[in-house]
């Protein structure tokens, strides 16, 4: 192993955003990647121009300047720049100039092109928990510096359309397809980021995990709860077929980093491909509905408190199970469906959704899914929106 090759490692090894990654895919990175450097003052990125290399700051610091005016700074080992025009293929949305002499590793842009593409790439699962930690990390500065730079703020709304363009690229790359499962989806924001969340994981070769949460309140703040918790179950899913006890460990690890009075509602799932069955838990999650036939059934509760409120000690999670039949349609929603759907008085928001379904059940699921967001986010005013995430998986 040559002297570079050891530096590069060391280095990536050091990195906060790979600490959960092996020695075998960090390896695998560093054959990617090549040592740069650069002096103090030299411009890196001109904004407005072509860019196609992505680099990890090893030692040193760079500012970030739009349209000459000085944003924020990257000074930490690991952090990444040039990865949004990357991603996005489009010009550079800003300069970055090295405060210092600076060391940098860059990765390259060729390959992580074919890894974002490829959600069976070995690297495809580290590529995006860099970018999302990438993205909570960019996401906070830019909440920070709006209020100072009310004179950019057109381009700081460009900074969060590519943030949510990154943020749509992670969930997608987390929700994978099962084969006699499939799923149709509709998630919109009431504002440019949102915090509804969702994913199905690959646990093994027979079990996913499927999960939909809500983070409450929107925007920024909400955006980046709902991205350090898909983080959390990306990390800790992985072989574990107890939804109880991952949900045990992402409230607890989110009650270390939660801002007070926030929270997030959850429903984790994991499904047997072999047996068509559903083991799952809820974190004071919306019930969920199995549409069979003309009868809608709600899923009985397993109880406990959302994520971020009490330790698990106290929370009360517990799991259930319920096996599908064909033909079965299971549909998990966050709460602006039964916010929104008119419902009479006398009855409960919940028994309003459950004859919704009823009066709608003969609709394939694509046209279901448009119809709720209609009746319900997209018929209110602006104002009282709230993001909308429905899920519809069907039995085959």
């Amino acid at each position: 192993m040559d002297k570079e090759y050891k530096i590069i490692f060391s280095l990536l090894k050091q990195s906060r955003y790979l600490q959960h990654a092996g020695d075998e895919k960090i390896t695998k990175l560093v054959n990617i990647s090549s040592f740069q450097t650069a002096n103090k003052g030299e411009t890196l990125l001109r904004q407005g121009e072509k860019n196609e290399e992505v680099y990890l700051i090893v030692r040193g610091v760079i500012s970030v300047y739009v349209d000459g005016e000085y944003i924020y700074n990257l000074g930490r080992i690991g952090d990444l720049f040039g990865e949004m025009s990357v991603i996005t293929g489009a010009p550079s949305s800003a300069t970055i100039r090295a405060d210092e002499d600076l060391q940098m590793i860059k990765v390259s842009s060729s390959i992580l092109k074919e890894i974002q593409t490829d959600k069976d790439h070995e690297l495809h699962a580290i590529l995006y928990e860099w970018f999302s930690h990438i993205l909570s990390d960019k996401l906070h500065k830019t909440s920070q510096k709006a209020k100072l730079f009310e004179a950019v703020n057109a381009k700081l709304q460009d900074d969060l359309s590519d943030a949510k363009l990154t943020q749509n690229m992670i969930f997608s790359a987390c929700t994978h397809e099962i084969q006699n499962l499939p799923l149709t989806l509709k998630s919109e924001f009431c504002n440019t980021l949102g915090g509804d969340l969702y994913a199905v994981l690959a646990i093994d070769a027979t079990h996913y995990g499927i999960l939909i949460g809500d983070v409450a309140g929107h925007g920024t703040g909400a955006c980046l709860i709902s991205m350090m918790i898909l983080n959390l179950f990306q990390t800790f899913s992985t072989g574990i077929h107890s939804p109880e006890i991952v949900i045990n460990y992402i409230n607890n690890m989110s009650m270390k980093s939660m801002v007070e009075g926030k929270f997030a509602t959850i429903f984790y799932g994991v499904y047997d491909t072999e047996l068509k069955k559903i083991t799952y838990t809820s974190a004071g999650h919306p019930p969920c509905l199995l549409l069979r036939g003309n009868d809608v059934i709600t899923l009985p509760a397993t109880g406990g408190m959302a994520i971020g409120v009490l330790d698990s000690e106290f929370a009360n999670y517990s799991e259930k199970s319920f096996t599908l039949e064909d033909g079965d349609r299971l549909i998990l929603y966050t709460d602006a469906v039964l916010e929104c759907l008119p419902y009479e008085e006398g009855t409960s928001k919940l028994e309003r959704v459950i004859d919704y379904i009823r009066m709608n059940c003969r609709l394939p699921s694509r046209e279901f899914i448009e119809q709720t967001y209609r009746d319900t986010v997209s018929s209110v005013p602006e104002i009282n929106r709230d993001d909308f995430t429905m899920m519809i998986f069907e039995q085959k």
